[in-house]
């Protein structure tokens, strides 16, 4: 059960903080980049756990079901455990600051640690009690500083460095193992440079645990696998679709051979791989970061599309 209540509170605390970033709750996703806010970071990573096992124990006791509270402290461990697997799982370990996901982890802990022996514990009502309202003047103290420290935000600073980092990784490995398969059939350092960029956001949506799960999916007829995620009625290893995601790029590409803008053939290209205008987006995020802090042999391609 405890491993089962740890599953729930990962789901919604990633809930909560996907509708938080634009309050300033930074993710593990490559992109997002919000002012990083102090305060509401260290209270969703580290206070979520405890204020979790507080309200699921309320509710144990108030249906007359106190035995369930007993150990719940587990779920806590069980949690950051969880998480961190996940993360490893899905291949976004460069984009974590790790000393900070143990400070919180080990201050959630800790918290949580108190929470259960000196509230969870003692067989009463966890719910609030009127009576004894002038305590909440302590929660009307702790509203305020949170408000305080909330207005100090980090803007600039070490995520877009990992971002950096991780971007650089993948693209020196595709480069290793797809790198003369890609020089032998194009040419062009632009199609080139989106090649790779396509490359790299798709390994970063699919990483290969999850490929793996995919080419299991066998009921489906029809389906994306391999690296660059090519839809075919076959099973796909990432060499073969690095080749036919290749082809599509290079029809694409000659298709639009007569557009004005290099911009706009280039957005045309990869809007035939994938229409979704924010996978464009994406995919253009990484031919920027690929092009001024990666390689930048590809500078002068990517300046061309604005020129």
């Amino acid at each position: 059960m405890h491993v089962a209540l740890a599953l729930m509170l990962f789901f919604l605390v990633n809930w909560i903080g996907k509708h938080a970033i634009e309050f300033g709750y930074v993710s593990t996703s490559l992109f997002e980049e919000p002012n990083e806010s102090v305060a509401l970071n260290f209270f969703i990573r580290a206070l979520s756990p405890a204020v979790f096992i507080i309200l699921v124990s309320s509710a144990a006791v108030a249906v007359s079901r106190p035995e369930l509270r007993l150990g719940i402290i587990n779920v806590v461990p069980y949690y950051y455990v969880l998480r961190a697997v996940i993360i490893f799982l899905f291949n976004r370990h460069r984009l974590i600051s790790w000393p900070g996901y143990i400070f919180h982890s080990l201050f959630g802990i800790a918290l949580a640690t108190l929470a259960y022996i000196y509230l969870i514990l003692p067989n009463r009502s966890l719910i609030p009690d009127l009576e004894t309202a002038g305590n909440e003047l302590w929660l009307a103290l702790l509203a305020f500083l949170y408000a305080v420290a909330n207005k100090i935000t980090l803007s600039g600073g070490p995520g877009a460095r990992r971002r950096n980092i991780f971007v650089n990784s993948h693209y020196v490995a595709a480069r290793a193992r797809f790198g003369e398969k890609i020089d032998s059939k194009v040419s062009d350092e632009l199609l080139k440079l989106v090649a790779y960029s396509v490359l790299v956001y798709e390994d970063y949506c699919r990483p290969p645990a999850i490929r793996t799960l995919e080419r299991l999916a066998v009921w489906k007829k029809r389906r994306t696998t391999g690296i660059m995620q090519v839809a075919a009625d076959e099973v796909l290893t990432d060499e073969e679709s690095v080749n036919r995601g290749l082809d599509i790029l290079l029809d694409s590409w000659e298709k639009y051979s007569s557009e004005e803008h290099l911009w706009s053939r280039v957005r045309l290209s990869i809007s035939d791989y994938n229409k979704d205008e924010d996978y464009i987006q994406r995919v253009h995020e990484v031919m920027e970061i690929l092009a001024k802090r990666v390689d930048p042999s590809f500078r002068a391609a990517y300046d061309s599309i604005w020129n």
